[in-house]
């Protein structure tokens, strides 16, 4: 079975420090090529692999021809779950091909519960207004992704299945990750059961830059525990010293609420029967004002950028993106470019006022809409990518192809179209039928210390893990933050607003949304 190319090492001891309504949203999926993990508002720049059609096509079908799910495969189920029982179609809606994106798990998914997934793609705008449609018209698909509004705002409109009769999370498989899926629970209930938790931002560089402008390494820096907002900042106004082209920093449309939740503090936080606002907490009125000084003073670019496009021109020092989308894309970019250097990420810089180094938070998953017809088989997928994330040679296998830094080949052969990994020639560089010049694709590389910063990032002895509600609302709520230069947490970073002056202005229009909610906690 092919692996997946997701760092998966050591991510289960983050489950005992989640208590908290997890909400953070960023869209970064297996595979890496989601459209808008940054924002929803962005794009997909990234094309389609002309050769894609050199690698082995994997039939589904034929691996779910099998008599009934083994019991094997049933561990942590609930009473509703049907023993025995084929997953058959199921029917999913995604901004991305859930089987041509998660091949490991469709594969898992086909040969233990004899699954197959039909997904209809749409735009990330248009993500949650479908599934609304959907459900309403009673043609709600059974599976879809976990996303940023789903909690609280989606649990809220009814939009999902609670799973508690469907999953045990006291079993051996859920056991690992129950607080976070306690986390996410709605009046007593529980909708969501994630498949793992992962960093949500990070700081994505090249190191040839930091090289030519004779800066330390940030990752040496946060290694020695000097990885702080101030040392950032000098790196800052380093590299636009060097050259007006330079442009010190830009990221995604949520940068600003990663540098508040770096304080340790979430702006919006949901509790067992309440909704907290803490825009008017000090930590976050003194990150905005930073924030707002780095615009002033020139360091700061006007937003989003592809990480596919973002080094190009060696003029960007620092992006602000989700962890593993941002850096294999990036480094995708150095790839297909051949371009010089090495693309590093690392967490957003400590502040100096913390008591430890904090993060924003994020998880995988997938919930089981209202109205779906095959629950049994969205279940077993929820299975299946929690199946593939605990299995110890899975994750073994996982981290030495991650680590591999040799040639990776497509399948095939470019000119005879042999198929060569079928046969056993997969580290071939040429063709054992014509001898041609087999065709390499790219593959993304962690170094052991790269792996060493992600898993730091998710151990509570060194960080505090942070999940904010602020983009867990609906999408009016949601504006009134982010997506533009003209928004609350976006204007001052990205534009030319002041925090305090649109604060005033927006807090009762922000209370009067969040009364809504509030009353829906207390009247159901």
């Amino acid at each position: 079975m092919k692996k997946q190319k997701r760092i998966l090492a050591g991510l289960l001891a983050t489950s005992m420090l989640l208590g908290s309504a997890s909400c953070s949203g960023s869209r970064d999926t297996a595979g890496g090529t989601d459209p808008a993990q940054t924002t929803p508002a962005a794009t997909n720049a990234a094309t389609t692999d002309p050769n894609a059609a050199l690698d082995t096509q994997i039939d589904y079908d034929s691996m779910a021809d099998i008599e009934e799910v083994d019991s094997s495969n049933e561990e942590g189920t609930g009473p509703s779950y049907v023993p025995g029982q084929k997953a058959g179609l199921v029917k999913a809606l995604c901004y991305y091909d859930i089987t041509g994106d998660q091949p490991e798990i469709s594969e898992i998914f086909a040969e233990r519960y004899g699954g197959t997934v039909e997904t209809q793609i749409c735009g990330s705008m248009e993500y949650f207004e479908k599934l609304g449609m959907l459900i309403a018209a009673g043609t709600s698909p059974d599976l879809v992704r976990y996303d940023w509004a789903a909690y609280p705002d989606g649990v809220s409109k009814n939009r999902y299945l609670a799973l508690d009769d469907w999953l045990d999370m006291d079993s051996p498989l859920w056991s690992d990750i129950k607080s976070v899926i306690e986390s996410f629970e709605y009046l007593g209930k529980h909708y969501y059961y994630p498949q793992n938790v992962m960093p949500n931002f990070a700081m994505i560089y090249n190191r040839a830059n930091i090289e030519e402008a004779n800066l330390q390494d940030p990752m040496d820096l946060y290694f020695a525990g000097e990885w702080t907002w101030d040392k950032w900042e000098e790196m800052l106004y380093a590299w636009a010293a060097m050259d007006e082209e330079n442009l010190p920093f830009t990221g995604g449309s949520w940068s600003s609420m990663m540098f508040i939740n770096t304080t340790g503090t979430q702006i919006i936080e949901v509790t067992d029967n309440d909704i907290k606002n803490n825009l008017r907490d000090k930590n976050v009125s003194r990150t905005m004002e930073w924030l707002e000084k780095l615009k002033r003073e020139g360091l700061v670019g006007e937003g989003y950028i592809h990480p596919e496009e973002a080094f190009v021109d060696g003029k960007l020092l620092f992006l602000a993106m989700g962890f593993t989308w941002g850096f294999e894309s990036a480094q995708k970019c150095l790839f297909t470019k051949n371009l010089e250097g090495e693309i590093a990420a690392v967490p957003f810089p400590r502040d100096p006022q913390a008591d430890k180094y904090y993060l924003a938070a994020d998880t995988l998953g997938f919930m089981v809409p209202a109205g779906a017809q095959n629950v049994q088989g969205a279940v077993q997928w929820i299975l299946s990518s929690r199946i593939y994330e605990t299995d110890p040679v899975v994750i073994e296998e996982t981290l030495a192809e991650m680590t591999y830094d040799g040639p990776t080949y497509y399948a095939k052969c470019p000119e005879c179209k042999f198929d060569c990994d079928a046969a056993g020639f997969k580290e071939s560089a040429n063709c054992p039928e014509c001898n041609a010049e087999r065709r390499t694709k790219f593959k993304p590389i962690y170094s052991e210390d790269q792996i060493q910063v992600y898993n730091d990032m998710l151990d509570p002895s060194k960080f505090g893990l942070v999940f904010d509600c602020t983009v867990g609302f609906n999408t009016d709520f949601q504006n009134i933050f982010v997506n533009s230069p003209e928004t609350l947490l976006d204007g001052p970073l990205y534009g030319e607003m002041s925090f305090t002056t649109e604060l005033e202005t927006q807090y009762n229009v922000i209370e009067a949304y969040l009364n809504e909610y509030r009353a829906l906690l207390k009247t159901e």
